[in-house]
């Protein structure tokens, strides 16, 4: 390796790779021998104040003194830049922030890395390196984006790219945090190695440019902590190649638990393999300053199924289905769904009290249906037993969040310092009293980006925060139970057996519409063989686009199929048929995945570790599927779903 560092310019150069540095504009240029990416002018900024309103952009290159000093190692070489805005009259006066351009030796891969940052300056988020221009319109190039299950913006689409959270890490825009981006067959994949405190913003504008970076913001206003990005680029980059490169990162770092090394720890894993979802509930109380309170049928705002009833049903559908069943039941608490968390026992009068959910426990062993509950540790509801207003989260002004959006009406959260305490005397109490379900679901915990709280008596950062909740998924872990949550928030993969779902994202919302950009199962490329997945069987569910049957996606990524507890005759047959596919592939890697026909997205094809191949075509509401082993599978009617 060579590096050349001049008054204008600092240059390294690695195996036919070229990197330099412009000192006085920060601007980055990559040639890889293949192709050039180069940053966009004052891309590299820092933004000034924690409130939206007022908030002021500064390129990193304004600063009036910078300093370069080389950085040796035994497997990487660059710089260290040092940035003082020193202005007495500007209004960055007095920042200094420190950041790093590493190559390293071995691999070529670029390490950027933001050190420092002068605290009680208002610096809220710092951009480093900036987005690559990219501008292509060629339908073969494309940007490639891990925001639910995953899309490809091409260069040529022609709508603008919705996000619903700013891009923060581990939300809806990025279950995973990694992106790339694709022209003329070579291309780059960036991998964020400190999360928590990341977005990633996406802006595609048609015909003009979409730009893809990494945005650090604060952590309790201060960036106390290293933020640090890598960047490998290479020739014939796919998104296919992005997904099994990063799986191997997720290797490399200890954290890819697969089913298989799960089912070692808790063997009850197995009897979930190939299994249908039944989604149930059984006491609804929705209270009179809930968004869903109806004042015109006050009859429909509080009405139970009793815990009997349920184990009535749930007989007489594994009788109909006669195959694996797994049940998730809502609404068993004191005041039923979604009320008075996290003090939700003892268990609603309304559908039978301890007596009943017992006998619902019973029916469910005598059947082998594996019983799962409901629960939730982050929404504090006002009216709960233990309700405090020192244990919320507080933001940095010393308030609480408050919604009154759901069934319980008023909460604010609880903070996750707090709510392992909870889980165990909750699940000592159930168990005190009878109650041994086979799995625990705690609600929005993977899939609310991590929390900070300024509370001086509980002060947590994101980082802590997400240790928090995955010691709550532990500790349901070490009692024996399948552990479950809402969506596969790549932090918390290692925990998790079951999501509630991780389809695709859509315009406007994830519970309706058109797809955003080319719907591509990038989450299942890195991570078929680690979670299950359910997938709803109809035309345009919640993250299905709208003109797309919800089974065409769950056969194509192997998952498992939901089923309804009084499920209609025609619902059966393409439900077996997901479900078997899941016993012989759930916990096999999902290999490739390609569109068959080229730039045709309706037609697609998944391969799994022992040779299955999988089939769909969107347009014509077929698929066909090759097993490895010759087993034949005929092909079912799927018109129903309409």
């Amino acid at each position: 390796m060579t590096i050349q560092n001049t008054e204008q310019l600092f240059m390294m150069e690695n195996n036919g790779m070229k990197v330099s540095l412009d000192k006085r504009s920060l601007i980055l240029r990559v040639d890889t021998g293949d192709t050039t990416w180069e940053t966009v002018p004052e891309a590299a900024s820092m933004a000034l104040g924690f409130e939206d309103t007022g908030r002021v952009q500064i390129p990193l290159s304004q600063a009036e003194n910078k300093s370069f000093s080389p950085i040796v190692s035994g497997y990487f070489q660059g710089v260290r830049i040092q940035l003082n805005h020193s202005s007495e009259d500007g209004i960055a006066s007095g920042i200094q922030t420190v950041v790093t351009v590493l190559m390293n030796t071995h691999h070529g891969e670029l390490v950027f890395e933001v050190l420092e940052v002068s605290e009680g300056k208002d610096v809220c988020e710092v951009i480093w390196p900036g987005t690559f221009h990219y501008a292509s319109a060629r339908e073969s190039d494309y940007t490639v984006v891990p925001a639910m299950q995953g899309y490809l913006i091409p260069g040529n689409w022609p709508q603008p790219i919705r996000r619903y959270h700013q891009g923060i890490m581990f939300s809806r825009d990025a279950y995973m945090p990694w992106w790339g981006q694709v022209k003329d067959g070579n291309g780059y994949l960036s991998i964020i190695e400190t999360p928590a405190d990341a977005r990633l913003s996406i802006e595609h504008i048609p015909l003009v440019h979409t730009h893809a970076e990494v945005v650090w913001i604060h952590s309790l206003e201060r960036f106390s902590a290293a933020r640090r990005l890598r960047i490998r680029f290479a020739k014939d980059m796919s998104y296919v190649v992005m997904a099994k490169l990063y799986r191997q990162y997720v290797r490399s770092l200890g954290k890819l638990r697969t089913l298989t090394e799960k089912q070692v720890q808790n063997p009850q894993l197995s009897a979930l393999i190939g299994s249908a979802i039944v989604h149930t509930s059984v006491h609804t109380r929705i209270a009179p300053n809930s968004y869903y309170f109806d004042k015109e049928n006050p009859e429909l705002n509080d009405y139970a199924v009793s815990f009997e009833e349920r184990a009535r049903q749930l007989t007489s559908l594994k009788q109909k289905y006669a195959g694996k069943l797994y049940v998730h039941v809502d609404g068993w608490g004191l005041n039923g769904y979604d009320n008075l968390h996290p003090d939700v026992l003892p268990p609603t009068p309304k559908g039978g009290g301890w007596e009943g959910f017992r006998k619902l426990q019973e029916v469910c062993r005598e059947e082998q249906i594996l019983l799962a509950l409901h629960d939730n540790y982050r929404d504090y509801y006002h009216d709960a037993a233990s309700y405090d207003p020192n244990l919320t989260i507080k933001d940095r002004k010393g308030k609480q969040e408050f919604s009154d959006y759901w069934a319980g009406g008023a909460h604010s959260w609880l903070c996750t310092s707090l709510s392992k305490g909870y889980v165990e005397r909750n699940h000592d109490l159930l168990q005190e009293n009878g109650i041994h379900p086979d799995g625990v679901y705690i609600d929005v915990f993977a899939v609310v980006p991590g929390d900070e709280c300024y509370d001086p008596g509980h002060r947590m950062t994101r980082t802590e925060c997400l240790a928090y909740r995955a010691s709550c998924f532990e500790e349901i872990r070490s009692r024996g139970m399948l552990v479950s949550s809402e969506e596969p928030a790549d932090w918390a993969l290692p925990a998790l057996d079951l999501v509630h779902h991780a389809p695709y994202a859509l315009d406007p919302d994830p519970g309706g519409g058109k797809s955003i950009g080319v719907s591509t199962p990038l989450f299942s490329l890195v991570y078929h063989d680690a979670i299950i997945v359910p997938w709803s069987l109809n035309r345009g569910d919640w993250g299905i686009p709208e003109t797309d049957l919800g089974s065409l996606h769950g056969l194509l990524n192997a998952g498992v199929p939901y089923l309804s507890i009084q499920a209609a005759d025609k619902e059966i047959p393409i439900v077996r048929t997901l479900a078997r596919l899941h016993q012989l592939v759930g916990v096999l890697e999902m290999m490739s995945h390609e569109f068959i026909e080229g730039s045709n997205w309706r037609k697609q094809r998944s391969t799994y570790a022992d040779g299955t191949i999988v089939e769909i075509d969107l347009d014509k509401d077929s698929y066909t599927i090759i097993p490895a082993n010759k087993e034949s599978f005929s092909s079912v009617e799927l018109q129903w779903a309409d």
